[in-house]
């Protein structure tokens, strides 16, 4: 009697047998299977395939016509990643190394035994999603790889410039001591710490992505008064020049002092945002950053008037080095809002945005308390 199994499969039987790939169709059903199709040939095999891919293929080896079930499941493998089980009469040296060529899943001999075949589709079934998972960490991790390769050939060319600027600064003020006035020699060290202060965000950036190797930023959530703390941020972009080409409208609702928030993480959101809202801003433009602390959560939206961004790039702008085309010569990593998009799943949050070219981008951040 057929053991039947808890987990549901779409099967695909090629078999040129009629009466046999029919009984076996009956007893798969009853054991919970779900038979897409029945082929008796390499072709009606993969028109099967093309029309629905399966779980799994129960593969005879000697098939109808010319080409047999090894070469069959040769091509199937150039379609999808589907596991194979054969079915043959035949045990054949010459046949069982052609089958162990194509790396099958299982391989039963006729007369079936159903629940040897049931067992053997489970631990098919099993195996192929163990190597599928593996295979996904490997890839992930081959992703990650290339990712902070990337970044850190980016981000030393992006050190290039304000590490060139710092020299040239600093031999000038060497030079021409006695030359420089007193508003030059403050003009020049205004410069040199707008390039320290670039650096150091660089490093910011490159430290937060390259921190983890599974690719899942940490999150250590504390209390924090999101309001006091963002109102703070924003007296830094307001301080750090009188020359800013932005002026930053700051409002805030409710009370934040309980919300459990990751701090660095926030830090990354909303210095990221606040900074891109300037960059793709029109001179003499105006940021709106409004907060909404509630019991539970943090609503946070940060709006621009400034280039927006092309619509055929809304769907993949969260992507790692992602630039609209756009931004023309405005410097940066395009990793802003790849940090922005991990810092706010990090706290199992949402971000949303809305943009019109030449009229704005606003993002809205939704952070749940821990």
């Amino acid at each position: 009697m057929a053991v039947k199994t808890n987990s549901i499969a779409d099967v695909l039987i090629v078999e040129d047998e009629l009466v046999t790939a029919n009984a076996l169709s009956d007893v798969l059903a009853d054991m919970g299977y779900r038979v897409l199709a029945i082929a008796d040939s390499s072709d009606g095999a993969i028109a099967s395939i093309h029309n629905q891919i399966p779980d799994i293929v129960l593969m005879d080896i000697k098939l109808r016509g010319s080409v047999s079930g090894i070469t069959a499941a040769n091509e199937i493998h150039k379609i999808a990643s589907i596991p194979v089980i054969y079915l043959t009469a035949f045990s054949d040296p010459e046949t069982l190394e052609g089958a162990i060529a194509t790396s099958p899943y299982g391989y039963l001999t006729k007369p079936l035994r159903y629940a040897e075949v049931n067992v053997t589709i489970m631990l098919a079934l099993k195996k192929h999603q163990e190597e599928k998972i593996l295979q996904e960490a490997l890839d992930k991790e081959k992703e990650l790889h290339i990712l902070k390769s990337r970044l850190l050939a980016m981000a030393s060319h992006e050190f290039s410039t304000p590490m060139s600027v710092i020299r040239l600064l600093i031999w000038k003020l060497q030079t021409f001591e006695e030359q420089l006035t007193k508003e030059s020699r403050a003009k020049n060290l205004a410069s040199i710490q707008s390039a320290i202060k670039d650096i150091n965000w660089l490093l910011e950036e490159v430290k937060f992505i390259a921190c983890s190797e599974s690719g899942k930023f940490p999150f250590n959530p504390e209390s924090v008064d999101a309001i006091a703390y963002c109102r703070q941020l924003v007296d830094s972009f307001d301080t750090e020049d009188g020359m800013r080409k932005c002026r930053i409208k700051f409002h805030s609702h409710g009370q934040c002092q309980k919300l459990k928030l990751d701090k660095k993480l926030l830090w990354h959101i909303f210095m990221n945002l606040v900074s891109n809202a300037i960059k793709y801003s029109y001179e003499g433009g105006t940021i709106d950053v409004e907060l909404i602390c509630e019991s539970s959560q943090l609503f946070l939206s940060i709006g621009d008037h400034g280039i927006g961004i092309p619509d055929e790039y809304l769907n993949n702008l969260f992507l790692p080095f992602l630039r609209a085309d756009n931004v023309g010569s405005v410097k940066g990593l395009g990793m802003g809002l790849y940090i922005v998009k991990q810092a706010v799943e990090a706290h199992s949050g949402k971000i949303a945005i809305e943009s019109e070219v030449n009229m704005g981008t606003k993002f809205t951040v939704v952070l749940p308390s821990a």
